[in-house]
């Protein structure tokens, strides 16, 4: 496959591949342009410096692990980050004698049977977050050539733009109909934003001014899928090691009961009440009670006052 075909293939093919699946996809992917035998994909957030999405292709997950212990003596880390956006041959930097006879090849990538390593880093400064992507080959014969660099050099740029647009589409699927204004974000278990949109944003910054820029205020392993923050609604969904936050602003609609608002949804409708009974497995008279309560909730007395709310609210949901 040619480096153009790749490109054409990762942006175009992209809407069929589920989010949590696309990064494993486009390395099997890019293994039909440049030849290896193992790589990883890990994205993280410089204030941390620790690896917050780990895709692995043909190498144990646990890689990421030996990585981050054996970072104090690996030197090609401190090169990655001298030659931010281009790919980096461990050959370049130890030769093979000191690397072969080390404890970094000897711990860390022998038990894996990895002899050669192409490994570059990609830093979105604005978001603070940094993408590594390294090739491996188990043949120590088998050496990265000037051409593979390049190569590395140039898809690396487009792994990282199309993995972006991906996690944009996935922020907009759905959110039209839901007329929440795209009021969105994904982000890691941390919290850390991997993709937001703007008027999420802004929302924060409106109702919860203290919150850093670049980081949501919770982490995201101590939330329920719905939660409330002041008062901000969120809906937390998962998309593989990542999440997806939608907010909206509460309105009087949130007072009400589950119950109550699959009646208001009938109502909005145009069901009668003999029709939300059936749907709902009520009888005519409970949902005519539920109703009345839910007048008096929102302070309104008529069919009309509740469907010109349900009118009002629904931009912020």
């Amino acid at each position: 496959m040619t480096p153009d075909i790749f490109i054409s293939k990762l942006y175009r093919d992209a809407s069929f591949i589920p989010l949590e699946e696309f990064s494993s996809w486009a390395l099997d992917l890019l293994r039909q342009v440049i030849h290896f035998d193992a790589a990883i994909w890990g994205t993280g957030h410089i204030s941390s410096q620790q690896f917050h999405t780990q895709t692995t292709l043909d190498v144990p997950p646990e890689i990421f692990e030996k990585l981050r212990k054996t970072v104090a003596i690996n030197p090609i880390f401190k090169q990655l980050m001298l030659n931010e956006g281009l790919a980096v041959d461990m050959r370049e930097i130890l030769t093979d004698e000191e690397f072969y006879q080390s404890s970094l090849y000897l711990d860390c990538f022998k038990p894996y049977e990895i002899e050669r390593i192409l490994s570059s880093i990609d830093i979105e400064f604005r978001s603070g977050i940094f993408t590594l992507l390294t090739l491996y080959r188990f043949d120590r014969n088998a050496t990265f050539s000037y051409e593979e660099k390049r190569l590395h050099n140039q898809l690396l740029f487009h792994l990282r733009c199309a993995l972006s647009h991906k996690q944009f589409i996935t922020l907009n699927e759905n959110t039209l109909d839901a007329k929440n204004d795209n009021k969105c974000a994904l982000c890691d278990r941390e919290g850390i934003y991997h993709n937001v949109t703007s008027s999420f944003l802004d929302v924060l910054e409106a109702h919860l001014p203290n919150s850093a820029k670049q980081q949501f205020p919770l982490t995201m392993t101590d939330l329920s899928n719905d939660f409330t923050i002041a008062n901000l609604q969120f809906k937390r969904e998962s998309f593989g090691e990542l999440f997806k936050l939608t907010v909206r602003v509460k309105n009087q609609l949130d007072e009400l009961t589950q119950r109550e608002r699959e009646v208001v949804e009938g109502i909005c409708k145009g069901s009668t009440f003999k029709q939300i009974a059936k749907s709902l497995n009520l009888s005519p008279s409970t949902v005519s009670n539920h109703l009345y309560r839910i007048y008096s909730k929102l302070g309104i007395n008529k069919r009309s006052d509740l469907v010109a709310l349900v009118s009002k609210s629904e931009p912020a949901q």
